[in-house]
């Protein structure tokens, strides 16, 4: 009887650490699903306000710039491309970031007449939106700059 007792407790107390594993696996496959959607979120949202950045600089005109900054931090070996290219009149914001890897695409509301781009990294994770305008073609142009 005594024998029995032990049995069945060493296989309750089994199964109980075969439960407490599976809820830590589980809730660290979360975290990590929420960190890669955090990033994503804060990249799709960071292109957006570039975009709309880029139709104010346009709309006020020669000389106006605007100073925009990541809204995450860059680890060593992390980079952020943002580009402005005028083959696809989009503005294109492309890194990794942490091991992962994004790359977003915009439609701009405004015309790109040359293809610009910065790289940002963790010495730089800031640039300026500039907008010059070129009295030769009578052309306002809109560049990314460092």
């Amino acid at each position: 009887m005594r024998g029995q007792i032990s049995l069945d407790f060493l296989f309750a107390v089994t199964l109980i650490a075969i439960l407490s594993l599976n809820l830590v696996y589980l809730g660290s496959s979360q975290k990590t699903q929420a960190e890669t959607f955090d990033l994503t979120t804060k990249a799709k949202v960071f292109a957006i306000s570039v975009r709309d950045s880029v139709a104010k600089v346009y709309a006020m005109g020669d000389g106006f710039k605007v100073n925009k900054t990541l809204p995450f931090t860059l680890g060593p070996g992390d980079s952020v491309v943002v580009t402005l290219d005028n083959r696809t009149n989009s503005v294109i914001v492309s890194g990794s970031v942490g091991g992962k890897a994004f790359y977003i695409s915009q439609k701009s509301q405004v015309p790109i007449y040359y293809k610009s781009q910065v790289v940002l990294n963790e010495t730089m994770e800031s640039f300026w939106i500039i907008a010059s305008y070129n009295s030769t073609e009578g052309r306002l142009y809109v560049e990314v700059s460092p």
